[in-house]
């Protein structure tokens, strides 16, 4: 009897352990269905990016620096440190050998920890426990969720951290006692603080901290509102300045939040391309597509191939209307300057030496060209590169099923139950978002911390569609919970419109 009344009275805490196992299962599963090379140590999945993440820590372990493995200044601050602080702990603690082993449980249990903090979150906004539970159940136990947490990346961690930050924020605005709001309060903040140098563009939700504090606070003290954001203030954006702080003594000028372009580098990402992504980006070119022309373009430049065949498989990726307006010639001719300026690097990959931090001539002319096509662009099509253009990147963003693992994607694709269950999570997926842009307009009556996460919500989004525009699919997986939450409240007061129409 007593079993049973434990069941009943912690049903959360039952999905929290289904949800641990679930992520287990279905990553386990994946693990064993990839190619080895895509694998690595047997423990977690390979990308292109990881490298960045791991490396520093482990420079930092054995050389006392915390950089990557170039000489270049960029190599100390190409990504911000907190993903690299966590495997440093571990590292530390565990040591090499199990050091990914134990990465990847830990993501696991932040996980498992997340869905009880997105079933108070949920339960503080639906203000209904069934509800809140069968939300957290979609969470936490089936696979919508959980497609990074074998990946040594920030989603890993960023999808838990935020809900914690939420969640914190949540538990500090419902306690009377004004201790333990300080508490939780404080929490938030150091929080937020590691979240932000965890994944910079999460920082929009800071908006979040003086909102809670303001609706808490302002009416029974305005003094005290007013010291509470200032101190909790200065604690949340206080890594990201000692980050900063650093970076700009080691560079002598601010680096920004995420400088992945370098000009002493030798590789693609350099200024010229970065002029270059801007401009695919007028009318919203797949980040993939542009990667797979423009990979094979600097790599054949550099080797001293500057065979007109890639500047065509270029041009090809353009929409017609933007290869009429500009000209073929005009557009060959400017691509074949950026090949030449490709072979300024040639020397330098040689002698395995760093590139000037100051920009070659050529270089700087092929970045005047780029952005002088790109400012015509946006003069002369206004309406695709202000409005048409991110909303594509909404529609990308928005129709899928998020279901991005091997197994769902490669293994059984194709298979009918496989499809069904690709299909439904489509469905969920994609509502997510549009519940999102229904509550901005037809929802009047939220409560105004939930209109404070709806509009951070949607900066968010708005920053990856209008600013970003490149795209990948992990990158609205930290805000999916908090969308899933959305979508529950708006059916919920939907629900509650209908039933008071006459």
């Amino acid at each position: 009897m007593y079993f049973l009344n434990f069941i009943r009275s912690k049903k959360i805490w039952i999905i929290c352990i289904l949800s641990f196992l679930s992520a287990f299962i279905y990553n386990e599963v994946n693990l064993n269905h990839l190619p080895k090379d895509k694998i690595r140590d047997s423990q977690t999945v390979v990308t292109n990016d990881d490298y960045s993440y791991l490396y520093p820590p482990e420079n930092y372990i054995k050389y006392g620096v915390w950089k990557e493995g170039s000489n270049r200044d960029q190599s100390h601050y190409f990504r911000p440190p907190g993903y690299g602080i966590i495997y440093y702990v571990i590292l530390k603690t565990i040591g090499a050998k199990h050091s990914l082993l134990f990465l990847k449980f830990l993501q696991l249990f932040l996980f498992s920890c997340s869905v009880y903090w997105f079933y108070f979150i949920a339960l503080s906004l639906l203000k209904s426990k069934k509800l809140a539970l069968i939300s957290s159940c979609i969470y936490g136990i089936t696979p919508i969720a959980i497609g990074f947490l074998y990946f040594t990346l920030t989603e890993g961690v960023t999808p838990s951290f935020l809900l914690l930050y939420v969640f914190l924020l949540f538990k500090g605005f419902r306690h009377k006692s004004n201790k333990s709001k300080n508490g939780y309060y404080l929490s938030a903040a150091f929080v937020f603080s590691f979240l932000f140098i965890t994944r910079p563009a999460l920082g929009v939700f800071s908006l979040l901290l003086p909102l809670f504090l303001i609706k808490d606070y302002w009416k029974t003290s305005v003094k005290t509102a007013l010291i509470k954001l200032l101190l909790f203030g200065s604690i949340a954006f206080s890594l990201m300045a000692i980050w900063q702080i650093r970076n700009y003594n080691i560079a002598n000028e601010y680096v920004g939040l995420n400088p992945i372009y370098d000009s002493q580098q030798v590789s693609m990402y350099r200024p010229p391309f970065a002029a270059y992504w801007e401009f695919t980006g007028s009318w919203a070119e797949k980040g993939f597509i542009t990667l797979s022309v423009m990979d094979p373009f600097w790599s054949a430049a550099i080797k001293g191939d500057t065979s007109m065949i890639y500047i065509n498989n270029i041009i090809k990726t353009y929409p017609n209307y933007v290869i009429k307006h500009f000209g073929k010639d005009r557009l060959v001719k400017t691509l074949k300057k950026y090949q030449e300026a490709i072979l300024i690097q040639q020397p330098f990959l040689i002698k395995e030496t760093l590139m000037p931090k100051e920009l070659p001539p050529l270089e700087k002319e092929v970045v005047k060209e780029i952005k002088e096509l790109t400012k015509e662009f946006k003069s002369n099509f206004w309406m695709r590169y202000h409005v048409i253009s991110p909303a594509k990147v909404f529609v990308t963003m928005t129709f899928h099923s998020n279901l991005s693992l091997h197994i769902f994607q490669k293994t059984y694709r194709g298979n009918w139950l496989m499809e069904t269950i690709r299909l439904i999570f489509y469905v969920l997926h994609s509502f997510c978002f549009i519940a999102l842009i229904l509550s901005l307009f037809f929802v009047k009556k939220l409560d105004i911390l939930n209109y404070g996460i709806v509009i951070s919500l949607f900066i968010y989004i708005f920053y990856l569609c209008y600013f970003q525009r490149g795209l990948e699919e992990r990158y609205t997986l930290p805000i999916l919970p908090l969308l899933l939450i959305g979508l529950f409240v708006l059916i919920k007061e939907s629900l509650s419109l209908l039933r008071r129409q006459p």
